[in-house]
């Protein structure tokens, strides 16, 4: 039987015996960063000699004007790893390009396999940073944060979180700096990288088609090896002006076990934005932008309930998520203070409640087994959203703007007078369903849709091989319009179906799938198997091979996945899904 762990990551790679040299910089800026480090609230307690033998970020060695390249990390990394035993660096997949994706293991005492996090009872995070190579806050303060775990007084998480992170998970990106980024940033001076991979896919549009090398190895080996409870990925916002450090989301997919979405919006995103007001002195909400950036009254709005997002994708696998957008006006060593603070305000949470956290993990594995096992009528999930409003008006934190001529260019530009004023508004920050599915017991697929399983396997759901004919009564879904976009998308005219489902009969031979409903990732299946669902394996045109060649005399086309309402017995094996990426 599987066991289930949860884990606390914090992202980052080791590179083995890869030395690469640090580039040269500002040597006056580095006297100054060391004397912040002593003063901050997690400095450590060692004197300050030896102070100068830790590692600092190219921010703080070029005094903010600079981010950090792909050998600074390596190099900061490996030397972290020397001074603490702590560290464990290692990689977890390669770029297109073939730079190593750096994981950082954070545990007391060392760890160096996901077995031994599941030994240890302790809480696992999960940490991600750059996935957009532009929006580099985050990628700074993982490398901050990880010396104050190993070093400094921020030791004491690993009392009972396991952390994992992954500062750079866009290496090729990054490595594309150049001062034309992102021009509406304010800052670093020298540059940051862009959105893309090298593939010019957005990985964080990459979840559910794992398109890129980076988001199989993310998946394959992060996610379904280690399996963190929580799962945080560092942003930073170039949307709307508004009065926040930085704001934060959930998981905004309706199809996300509720009790999940519940613990986060009511106690722990409201108790980390207390941390951070009172203890910290930065203001953070639910991430927005306003509806009509000159008249904020007519509304905030969040971003997108689709599971290509990497915060309602992991949603849909049962576990927390916290999506971090620090605020691209503030300037870039503000910026990377907030993203610090943040997550160092999530991690002392989840230390100081990692049994209330993992055993929701857990009820949330246990309660969507038990609804797979025997499905009711009234069990439905949603394949069709809508946006909607918070129940009452909020309070939202505008900064009072005027409007002057730059004198480089002659056009009118905004500028902040620094006043932060607050308006009542509505927050659309919720999604509700408007088109539902009964939820099956299992979904059925022919031999020859293996290419469909491997794409199922991949994400670590669970598979089963008939080993035996089988004779059954399913829902199939019958086509009458396949739809493909005008415009493409990440390279792809997305495909919708228009249709109806019907009763059947089905003989399925021998090597036939059967994927269950009594599985803690029933609901990621869900999205990705249904035929009308609006984010998966039909929008990024699996099927469409299928389609072309499949219309029957009345122009219609029988979908390939048929759904099983109850269950049956049937003689099956599991596969694998190591087969896919490799053994866990």
């Amino acid at each position: 039987m599987r066991r289930h762990h949860l884990c606390v990551l914090a992202i980052g790679i080791g590179l083995g015996t890869i030395t690469l040299a640090v580039p040269e910089t500002r040597s006056s800026a580095i006297p100054a960063a060391r004397a912040r480090i002593e003063a901050r609230d997690d400095a450590p307690s060692p004197s300050p000699f030896q102070h100068a033998s830790w590692p600092l970020s190219r921010a703080e060695r070029t005094d903010y004007r600079e981010t950090s390249r792909y050998q600074d990390v390596v190099a900061f990394l490996e030397a972290l790893a020397r001074l603490s035993d702590r560290v464990r660096v290692t990689d977890f997949g390669t770029t297109v390009e073939g730079r190593r994706l750096p994981l950082v293991i954070l545990a007391d005492p060392p760890i160096y396999q996901p077995s031994q996090a599941w030994a240890s009872g302790k809480l696992v995070v999960f940490i991600m940073a750059n996935i957009h190579a532009g929006e580099v806050e985050g990628k700074e303060a993982c490398l901050h944060l990880m010396r104050a775990i190993a070093l400094g007084r921020l030791r004491s998480l690993l009392d009972d979180l396991i952390i994992l992170m992954a500062p750079i998970y866009n290496a090729d990106g990054n490595e594309r700096i150049s001062s034309r980024h992102r021009p509406r940033q304010k800052g670093p001076e020298g540059g940051v990288g862009v959105r893309f991979n090298a593939q010019g896919l957005d990985l964080n549009r990459d979840y559910m088609k794992l398109e890129s090398p980076e988001a199989r190895a993310l998946i394959g080996h992060i996610f379904n090896s280690w399996d963190p409870a929580l799962i945080v990925d560092l942003h930073t916002t170039n949307g709307s002006h508004h009065g926040y450090a930085l704001t934060y989301a959930p998981s905004l997919n309706p199809n996300t076990h509720p009790a999940l979405i519940d613990y986060l919006r009511g106690q722990m995103l409201p108790a980390i934005t207390r941390v951070m007001d009172e203890r910290h002195h930065f203001k953070t909400y639910y991430y927005g932008n306003f509806i009509d950036p000159n008249d904020p009254s007519k509304g905030w709005r969040t971003f997108d309930h689709r599971p290509r997002f990497g915060n309602n994708y992991v949603g849909l696998r049962n576990r927390l998520t916290i999506l971090s957008e620090a605020y691209a006006y503030n300037d870039f060593r503000t910026r990377i203070e907030a993203t610090e603070r943040f997550v160092q305000s999530i991690l002392e949470y989840s230390a100081a409640h990692a049994g209330e956290m993992r055993a929701l993990v857990q009820r949330a594995d246990r309660e969507t087994i038990a609804r797979g096992r025997s499905p009711q009528p009234s069990d439905r999930w949603g394949i069709r959203f809508r946006i909607k409003p918070l129940p009452h008006p909020v309070e939202i934190l505008v900064p009072r703007m005027i409007a002057e001529t730059d004198p480089t260019t002659g056009r009118t530009v905004s500028r902040r007078t620094g006043e932060i004023v607050t308006i009542r508004t509505l927050d659309y920050g919720l999604f509700e369903a408007t088109e539902t599915v009964r939820v099956p017991s299992a979904y059925l697929l022919l031999p020859d849709q293996r290419p469909i399983v491997d794409r199922v396997l991949a994400h670590g759901i669970a598979v089963e091989e008939i080993r035996e004919p089988l004779s059954v009564d399913v829902e199939m879904f019958i086509i009458r319009r396949v739809i493909h976009d005008q415009r493409p998308f990440q390279g792809h005219r997305q495909t919708h179906l228009e249709g109806r489902f019907q009763r059947g009969h089905v003989e399925l031979p021998a090597g036939s799938f059967l994927i269950p409903m009594a599985q803690p990732k029933a609901r990621l299946a869900f999205y990705l198997l249904e035929a009308r669902s609006d984010d998966g394996l039909v929008n990024w045109n699996a099927f469409d091979d299928y389609f072309a060649t499949r219309a029957r005399t009345d122009g219609t086309i029988v979908y390939p996945v048929y759904r099983l309402m109850q269950p049956v017995r049937v003689a099956t094996r599991l596969i694998r899904s190591d087969s896919v990426h490799g053994e866990r």
